[in-house]
């Protein structure tokens, strides 16, 4: 079953980003919390979407933790990334990147 998102951003530059949790529980009251970060690019004539291959992670959240923390983590991660992917010449690098076939930090998906 796939996860729904559990937060969105759009940027003036037509990038969308989409954050879902993927947690599991891996010990008693203890999860891994792991965060899925995927692109969305609206093109003329297409759609792209592409998944960020460093996923955020924390280990060891116990369950009370598990908002606070899973707000946490995509907070820093938006906090670094974020005024850079907001550039309106953004976009069109990242494209050109992820066509480069040694670029291991983004990934198509269909």
């Amino acid at each position: 079953m796939k996860n729904k998102p559990v937060h969105e951003i759009v940027f003036k530059n037509n990038l969308k980003l989409q954050f879902t949790d993927e947690s599991n529980r891996y010990f008693g009251d203890f999860h891994r919390l792991l965060i899925e970060v995927d692109a969305f690019i609206e093109t003329g004539d297409k759609s792209i979407r592409l998944r960020y291959q460093r996923p955020l992670k924390k280990m060891g959240v116990a369950t009370e933790d598990l908002a606070n923390e899973r707000s946490l983590l995509i907070e820093q991660f938006l906090a670094t990334v974020e005024p850079y992917m907001q550039r309106d010449d953004f976009v069109p690098k990242l494209l050109e990147t992820v066509e480069k076939s040694d670029q291991e930090i983004w990934k198509h998906l269909p």
